[in-house]
């Protein structure tokens, strides 16, 4: 064998790519396949540790190994279950020196792949066999497709996981892993393979290794975009590595800039931040908060559930209260209480109380709006209503009103009228009690004997000018502070509570929030309500007077009114449903309109009045 390795050195060293060279060249692989099968295999690691230092040293070689059938043969042998390892070894060699910034070696051996991920599985063969498969993929596109085929992203990420791969092989396999990754196909990304590989990578990313973290998160944030993937994952070990990891991440970025990024007024997939970290962050956030949306998520977990339980400890604690992080804890929390049973043992653990110390403290419109909902929800319950409102949270609520962020204010608006709904105690607050002098009445107060009133603050709310939504699924401030007062007239007139009512109407500006409803044409539901509202007021001689005095300031608003109620009328009677709701109302409105507020109507709004009463009376059924 001496003999054949000698010439074998002496052909190669003289460089030159002659007819012998070749012959000789053709006859490695037998050679080395007769040594292996006689059991000669310190010999064959020989010649084939020569042959990869060679072809190292001088890329030149990388054509005729290919040509003269060594680089086939080498990926062939490079399986441990068919070549001791250190054999193995120096076939890896070979492979990687060929491969080298070669693309037609690289396309010779794609086909045997499989061979260099079954390396991985021997200690001593798994940096070699990293850096063949980095040497083949890098900057090789059909290498990484195939690499993504064979799921290498799983086998790394798995490795990674059992702490298998070395240390000075990390980078190698990361960027291994980056590259399969981005090649999965759109159904393979939601497949179980995916499911463990995300798990893994979640463990790994845990140690917030300095160099490579952010690859792994990255991919991790990557999955969570996709709704079908969050079904699969709502297993109580990956939740909490996502959770944990979310609260890593708050200790390690810059707070403000993900709170600018996770800014509500910006929408979720519209993250304009140039930092890596900060985008994959909110993805996480996001993530998560998408799928305890999920009934998957809220079947499989409750309030005592280990991880819900250290999202809470975790949220309570004054340092952690206004983190990043906090945004997707409240959203979880508010997702799961959407039962009366869970928002009544939520306000049991005191955790409105926690709410109100965001309310109080936090400055950013994305923790106060996830905080905000999950507020509402606890509101629910009757039960829990007064408890609620016996905190200071309706003067909170009344601060917040004045924030600039539309989205903020909807949701505040909407928790306010949840308080309100059939609550003798909260509606008395809000119209009897004085606002606090630290916030400063708005213009459409003047008319009101100062202090005004909380219902003052609302009223003037419900008028203020608003920003448009990022989303129609959010609630409109405008809309939802009209329908608390429609909230508040229709408790004091169900349970004739006159002093409420006085009161109530003693606001000259109470009615133009409901008329601002039937007047707006964007939500069809908001506006019968307002006609509902308006209804109510007229029949009451102080509420007709308000509304009178409404339509003398706007000459289209019966008009307007009468439109709408007709065009309802025709939706309805298309799809054969008799007399509806808005024409009713109207009916009510008109009839209100003429028994109470006869003596302050001018003849010709009377008469306006009384024709629009008599033309709706036909559409009757």
């Amino acid at each position: 064998m001496s003999s054949f390795l000698d010439d074998l050195k002496r052909c190669l060293e003289k460089a030159s790519k002659t007819p012998t060279i070749s012959q000789q060249l053709a006859q490695v692989p037998g050679k080395l396949s007769s040594l292996a099968a006689n059991g000669q295999i310190g010999e064959c690691e020989e010649i084939a540790q020569y042959l990869g230092t060679a072809v190292g040293q001088q890329r030149e070689w990388q054509v005729p190994f290919r040509e003269n059938g060594i680089l086939s043969h080498a990926i062939r042998k490079a399986d441990p279950s068919l070549t001791p390892n250190i054999l193995c070894k120096q076939y890896l060699r070979v492979i990687g020196n060929c491969v080298a910034d070669n693309d037609l070696n690289r396309e010779t051996i794609l086909g045997e792949f499989a061979n260099l991920i079954s390396c991985l599985k021997e200690a001593e063969l798994s940096t070699h066999a990293l850096v063949v498969m980095f040497n083949l993929c890098n900057d090789y596109e059909p290498a990484q497709i195939k690499a993504a085929q064979l799921r290498l992203d799983s086998v790394v990420a798995e490795y990674l996981a059992a702490d298998r791969i070395p240390e000075e092989a990390v980078d190698y396999a990361t960027d291994l892993l980056v590259w399969a990754t981005e090649k999965l196909a759109t159904e393979q990304l939601k497949d179980d393979i995916s499911v463990g590989t995300f798990s893994n990578l979640l463990q790994v990313s845990l140690h917030f290794d300095e160099d490579h973290y952010p690859d792994y998160i990255a991919i991790c944030s990557d999955y969570l975009r996709d709704p079908e993937f969050h079904q699969k994952v709502i297993v109580p070990e990956i939740i909490e590595r996502l959770v944990d990891l979310s609260f890593g991440l708050d200790d390690r970025l810059d707070h403000k800039d993900i709170f600018h990024a996770l800014d509500v007024s910006k929408g979720p997939e519209k993250v304009d931040s140039e930092n890596s970290n900060i985008v994959t962050m909110v993805q996480l956030i996001n993530g998560l908060s998408a799928i305890s949306s999920t009934d998957a998520f809220i079947n499989t977990f409750g309030l005592h559930s280990p991880v819900i339980k250290k999202i809470i400890s975790r949220i309570s604690q004054p340092t952690s209260m206004i983190t990043p992080s906090a945004v997707s804890s409240w959203i979880v929390l508010g997702n799961l209480s959407t039962s009366d049973q869970a928002s009544i043992e939520m306000v049991s653990l005191h955790l409105h109380e926690t709410i109100l110390q965001v309310f109080a403290t936090a400055r950013h419109s994305s923790l106060l709006y996830a905080a905000a909902g999950t507020m509402r929800h606890l509101a629910f319950p009757e039960q829990n209503r007064q408890i609620l409102g016996e905190t200071r949270l309706i003067e909170s609520c009344c601060e917040l009103l004045m924030q600039q962020d539309p989205s903020l204010r909807g949701e505040i608006a909407a928790l306010i009228g949840k308080l309100l709904l059939n609550n003798d105690h909260n509606i008395r607050k809000v119209v009897f009690e004085h606002l606090p002098k630290r916030l400063a009445p708005t213009q459409q107060t003047d008319e009101i004997d100062q202090p005004p009133k909380v219902l003052d603050h609302i009223i003037s709310q419900a008028l203020a000018p608003s920003a448009p939504l990022p989303s129609t699924a959010m609630k409109n401030p405008m809309i939802e502070l009209g329908r608390s007062i429609i909230v508040m007239l229709r408790y004091a007139l169900q349970s004739n509570v006159p002093d409420l009512l006085l009161h109530i109407f003693q606001r000259p500006l109470v009615a133009r929030p409901i008329v601002r409803l039937v007047r707006q044409s964007f939500y069809p539901d908001a506006r019968s309500d307002g006609l509902f509202g308006l209804g109510l007021m007229a029949q009451w001689q102080e509420g007709a007077k308000l509304l009178i005095e409404e339509i003398k300031a706007d000459e289209g608003l019966l008009k307007s009114i009468k439109e709408f109620v007709t065009e309802r009328k025709k939706e309805g009677t298309e799809v054969g449903v008799p007399l509806g709701r808005d024409h009713q109302n109207m009916i009510v409105l008109l009839h209100g309109l003429i028994k109470n507020g006869a003596d302050v109507m001018d003849s010709s709004m009377q008469s306006d009045v009384e024709a629009l009463q008599t033309e709706l009376s036909k559409l009757l059924v």
